[in-house]
């Protein structure tokens, strides 16, 4: 039976007690006609005003170098201000419900938690899908290619309550080894690393950009199982996919500011394009701000890291099926209870 030394109820209550002149107008997104449904006029000011960013270091914020970029050229509508907090989530929650953050990043089913929590000082809204799958099964044995193989094995990983967790759970569940497998979770991923140096033929589980330390760390490190692929292969009806990072904002922001919110998705999307299309200067970026310490790993990791901006009907039906997925596994991990159809920010359109 797997092993957890973190419950999800003590992570929710972490989660709690933590918790100029411009150049162009905001550009209109293709995305607006085809995923929203929300009829009505455009909600709160149409001046430009500050929007304040809360990131999270990694793939969360490695394709938003091109965004930041302009933002600090002046080259925005609105003003964004960017804080990349570590690795630390609780921490960037705790600074949206303090009203510090109008946006910011966090881990799929942290949104929920968020959401569905009603001692929150701020309500939420997920408004785009970051990354979806980013994970990988990583060993020097060369008798692990399958999921099957991993049958009586323990592997080391991250993530403990959260996506990594949930994702890999489903498809083991899926493929009828839901207790064949022992996961031994650690806090950071430098702990695994760790291990897969000390520990011959050592299983885990990682995220990009880890996945490229790792390989740099160890020899005849390679990647076993590409976790997206073997999702994919599922073929599932519902849309789902493993949705690794989304991207909220204040529903109180939004209702002052929206323009600023459609903004800052065009400027998503425009973002994450150009990064995916330009990896040396995207690798250069995340140095630049930030966002991920080292250039060169970063230029291997990038197109691995399922970068991406997804809003309006994709976002709802790709995000809705995971977080039912991970309801079913374990409720308390998307804080009790599914979000409703309110918790999903579609843009308006104009009624006939």
């Amino acid at each position: 039976m797997k092993k957890r030394t973190l419950s999800l109820l003590c992570l929710a209550a972490m989660l709690l007690g933590l918790f100029a002149g411009c150049a162009k107008q905001p550009a209109n997104s293709d995305q607006e006609s085809e995923a929203s449904q929300r009829t009505g006029e455009i909600m709160g000011s149409s001046e430009a005003t500050d929007v304040n960013v809360g990131l999270i270091m990694g793939p969360p914020s490695m394709g938003l170098g091109y965004l930041m970029h302009e933002a600090e050229e002046g080259s925005t509508f609105n003003r964004y201000n960017f804080e990349i907090a570590g690795v630390d989530y609780s921490a960037v929650a705790a600074s949206l419900n303090q009203g510090d953050y109008d946006i910011a990043t966090v881990p799929s089913n942290v949104a929920a938690i968020l959401y569905n929590n009603e001692d929150m000082r701020e309500q939420i809204k997920v408004i785009s899908i970051g990354n979806l799958g980013l994970l990988y099964i990583l060993t020097t044995d060369p008798n692990i290619n399958t999921l099957e193989d991993l049958k009586g094995r323990t592997v080391y990983s991250i993530g403990e309550g959260g996506p990594p967790e949930f994702t890999f759970d489903f498809l083991l569940d899926a493929a009828g080894l839901a207790d064949e497998v022992n996961f031994s979770f650690r806090p950071t991923p430098f702990e695994v690393l760790n291990l897969l140096q000390e520990e011959k033929n050592a299983v885990a589980l990682l995220p990009q950009p880890f996945v490229e330390v790792a390989k740099l760390l160890v020899a005849d490190l390679r990647v076993a199982i590409d976790v997206t692929e073997a999702w994919n292969g599922l073929n599932m009806d519902t849309g789902a996919q493993s949705v690794t990072t989304v991207t909220v904002v204040r529903t109180a922001f939004l209702e002052e500011h929206e323009q600023a919110v459609m903004e800052y998705l065009e400027l998503s999307k425009q973002s994450t394009d150009y990064c995916l299309a330009h990896l040396e200067e995207a690798a250069q970026w995340t140095e630049d701000y930030e966002t991920f310490l080292n250039p060169e790993i970063a230029l291997d990791a990038i197109p691995h890291c399922s970068i991406c901006t997804v809003t309006g009907e994709e976002m709802k039906e790709i995000l809705s099926g995971f977080l039912q997925i991970i309801y079913d596994l374990n409720p308390d991990a998307v804080g009790g209870k599914m979000p409703e159809d309110d918790f999903y920010y579609s843009m308006p359109v104009k009624g006939e």
